[in-house]
């Protein structure tokens, strides 16, 4: 979260969009708040099979 919103302040600086670091187009914060804090057994995905492990 914290590269995401170092990346999206520059880009902010430069009069560009934002970009975000999920297929969701919205911060991480917001795409997937209730994974922040859930242990990694109870996280979608936690079996890795997507290949998109603890992202």
């Amino acid at each position: 979260m914290a590269l995401e919103k170092t990346v999206n302040g520059r880009r902010a600086a430069l009069g560009r969009d934002p970009v975000y670091l999920t297929r969701f187009g919205m911060p991480l914060a917001e795409a997937i708040p209730a994974q922040r804090e859930a242990p990694p057994e109870k996280m979608e995905d936690s079996g890795c099979d997507s290949g998109w492990c603890m992202t």
